[in-house]
C-alpha cells in the first residue's frame, strides 16, 4: 500500500480507510459549462455544477471497481437561453423508467439529480433530489 502526504493532502491510492470518526467534512466542487457533451470524471469530484449552455450528452467516467459504491451529485442550471435538455448514458436507471423532466426556464431552472452504481459503472441509478429548485447563489 502507498500513501502519499503532500501539501494539505493525503492519497491513500484506493487503499481502505476503516473506522475513521470524520468531523466537517467537505467534497469537491466541480463547475463548469456543459457545451453539447460534458463527462462527468467521479475522478475530479463528486459534486457538480454545471451550467447548461447547450442540450447535452452525459456520460460518466472513472467510477469505482466493483463492490465499492460510488456516487455524485449533480446540480444543473439552465443558461440565460433556457430549454436545455439533457441526454442520459443508457446504462442510468431511472425510478419506474422514468427520465426526469428537467426545469428548462432560462437563468432559474435547476435541478439536482445524484446517481450511484456499485459495479463499476455498468450500471447507475439516477435519482432526482430536487426538481425546479431556488437559484444557487
Amino acid at each position: 500500500m502507498t500513501i502519499k502526504i503532500s501539501k494539505n493532502r493525503v492519497s491513500l491510492e484506493d487503499a481502505r480507510l476503516e473506522r475513521p470518526v470524520i468531523k466537517d467534512y467537505g467534497e469537491t466542487l466541480v463547475t463548469a459549462n456543459s457545451t453539447t457533451a460534458y463527462t462527468v470524471d467521479l475522478e475530479a469530484g463528486n459534486v457538480l455544477k454545471i451550467t447548461m449552455t447547450g442540450n447535452c450528452t452525459f456520460t460518466f467516467s472513472n467510477p469505482p471497481a466493483t463492490g465499492i459504491a460510488g456516487s455524485f451529485t449533480l446540480l444543473l442550471i439552465q443558461d440565460g437561453t433556457g430549454s436545455r435538455l439533457a441526454t442520459w448514458p443508457t446504462s442510468v436507471r431511472f425510478p419506474a423508467g422514468t427520465k426526469p423532466t428537467l426545469t428548462t426556464t432560462a437563468t432559474t431552472g435547476t435541478d439536482v439529480l445524484t446517481f450511484f452504481t456499485v459495479d463499476a459503472g455498468t450500471t447507475w441509478y439516477g435519482f432526482p433530489a430536487g426538481l425546479a429548485m431556488a437559484v444557487p447563489a
